[in-house]
């Protein structure tokens, strides 16, 4: 049987080679990748919205993402004329390490829309702040942790993924972007994220608040095509950076403060 196991490949890699003319095979291999893993020739089926789960469909599909920067435009130009506010927030991602689990090394080895995939659901928290405000969450679940108060771990899901992370070893991934931007802008950013992943795959209690022309002017889709590119832009962010897990230590520092 293993002999055998050369074989059956080179009869299979002539096969294709054969059918590479057929409309049909053509079509296929363009609706998900050639080189796709085996058992991974299907569409995930996800809480996305429609406009991310698209992406996810093919790798020609993946590469479109970059043609909605023009939303971003239109949005920064809007607010460079008429927000004069100061420049001192910036929005972040929670990432569960156990789905990451050093996405950045292991992305040489996968396709790229499988490294997509990974990313988006390792997402648990979209968020916007300044100065210290992601930690403010890690302070509050290591208060927890110590506490074990089941009635606050049942009202947050946030602060109870957090604490059953750090009860299993694992940490929390912080992933901060988009930094020296308008209070508005960074609630604009957030709620598109927020649209784009969809309310039911986050513990985000609460959807976002748009501003400006991406609350005038967009429709609802154009603002999850503006979510899905920035989350796009986050997965480049991350993907040029070591992995770091955040664990219970980082947390009771006296120096993390509420906000």
């Amino acid at each position: 049987m293993v002999d055998a196991l050369p074989n059956m490949y080179k009869l299979l890699v002539s096969v294709v080679t054969m059918l590479r003319g057929c409309p049909l095979v053509h079509q296929l291999a363009q609706s998900r990748s050639i080189k796709y893993s085996l058992g991974v020739l299907h569409v995930p089926s996800t809480s996305f919205s429609p406009e991310l789960q698209y992406t996810l469909q093919s790798e020609s599909r993946f590469a479109r993402i970059r043609k909605h920067s023009n939303l971003v435009k239109r949005h920064c130009r809007w607010l460079s004329r008429h927000d004069q506010s100061k420049r001192l927030f910036f929005n972040y991602l929670l990432l569960d390490s156990r789905i990451t689990d050093g996405l950045r090394n292991r992305a040489k080895c996968m396709h790229k829309v499988d490294v997509w995939l990974t990313f988006l659901r390792s997402i648990f928290y979209v968020g916007k702040g300044k100065a210290t405000r992601p930690y403010v969450h890690l302070y509050q679940a290591h208060k927890l942790l110590r506490s074990g108060n089941p009635v606050v771990l049942a009202k947050d899901p946030k602060l109870a993924l957090i604490v059953h992370l750090w009860q299993q070893n694992r940490g929390v991934v912080l992933l901060r972007s988009f930094s020296g931007i308008s209070s508005s802008d960074a609630h604009t950013r957030e709620a598109a994220m927020i649209d784009a992943l969809g309310i039911n795959h986050l513990t985000n209690r609460r959807v976002g608040v748009y501003f400006g022309v991406a609350r005038s002017k967009f429709t609802k889709e154009q603002r999850r095509l503006m979510g899905v590119l920035l989350l796009y832009r986050l997965l480049m962010v991350y993907l040029k950076n070591e992995e770091c897990e955040l664990r219970p230590e980082i947390a009771s520092l006296k120096n993390i403060c509420h906000q």
